[in-house]
């Protein structure tokens, strides 16, 4: 059985083919060797008067560019930069130097400035700035080295402002102390506590409201007893606390027990001090109190200096 092909070519298709493929490659063999026709070219030079730059030299080509069929290159949006840029060249510089801290807009500009360096310049001058030094106008944002060559024969510096006192009344001078501010714990306002370093808002009202509790404070060394406050910042800041006036008392012998809150008194302690005024009546003196609870006498000398054993008639 004979195989059929159905993507073959005849015999002359492919003589075609490869009589194509030579014609090609002789083509280009033998382009190279063949004389060249002549072409002509034409020169237009670039628009010297965009650029502000004047060529003597090819005024032919400068007729022919400024004929009246000819479009300038340039499109108009760029010939108010241009005409700016020969604004600032054709700029004449000073007869004299100019301080830089006195020019001018017009006079920093005609040292060789640019006009964003001028304003920045004189922003700089505004805001209380001195410039005493090349160093120092370099640090205008936009100046460079190139404008500074240009303009430093027109640049006269300002001068820094001279001290008072002189250098060896400086150098032997003793710094003051800021004087700290002492601060009473039992007058303060919570603004005063706050100024404290290590005290903010929350601590200072938590110090007012233990002070409050307990009827004042009868020395530094309680604000440890306030909840929250760090052992550290306590020590900062124990060289600006004071305390002074008395403790609010409590009446212990007018109070009703029942209503008797105090730091120092727990439950179980008003409960003694109920009961012993059941049994015995009203608290004579110190001692009577001492009978309440014997075995631990550390709350008694904590509580006593706010207990009061007067009686009112």
């Amino acid at each position: 059985m004979n195989k059929e092909y159905h993507f073959t070519i005849t015999r002359t298709d492919r003589i075609y083919l490869v009589s194509f493929v030579i014609l090609l490659l002789g083509w280009e063999l033998v382009k190279d060797f063949l004389p060249a026709g002549d072409k002509s070219f034409t020169y237009i030079s670039p628009p010297s008067a965009h650029h502000g730059f004047k060529n003597k030299t090819n005024s032919h080509y400068s007729s022919n560019y400024y004929s009246k069929n000819y479009s300038p290159p340039f499109p108009k949006r760029f010939e108010k930069k241009y005409s700016s840029y020969e604004e600032e060249q054709e700029q004449t510089p000073p007869a004299s130097p100019l301080s830089v801290m006195t020019a001018s807009f017009d006079e920093l500009t005609s040292m060789g400035l640019s006009r964003k360096v001028a304003f920045n310049i004189q922003k700089f001058i505004s805001a209380g700035g001195i410039i005493t030094s090349d160093e120092d106008l370099l640090k205008i944002y936009g100046m460079d080295s190139l404008q500074l060559m240009n303009a430093s024969p027109f640049i006269i510096y300002g001068t820094k402002p001279i001290s008072e006192k002189s250098t060896a009344d400086l150098e032997h001078e003793v710094p003051i102390k800021p004087t700290l501010k002492i601060v009473d714990l039992n007058r303060a306002t919570s603004e005063d506590l706050e100024s404290l370093d290590g005290i903010g808002t929350v601590l200072a009202n938590r110090i007012i409201k233990y002070r409050d509790a307990i009827g004042g404070f009868l020395n530094p060394d309680q604000l440890k007893e306030c909840y929250g406050i760090p052992p550290e910042t306590i020590e900062k800041i124990k060289g600006q606390i004071t305390v002074s006036g008395s403790p609010h008392l409590v009446m212990i012998n007018e109070i009703n027990i029942d209503s008797l809150k105090h730091p120092y008194l727990n439950k179980k302690l008003i409960k003694l001090i109920k009961a012993y005024k059941n049994q015995h009546g009203v608290f004579k003196n110190v001692s009577d109190f001492r009978k309440i609870y014997p075995p631990d006498s550390n709350w008694c000398d904590k509580v006593l200096p706010y207990i009061s054993f007067d009686v009112n008639k």
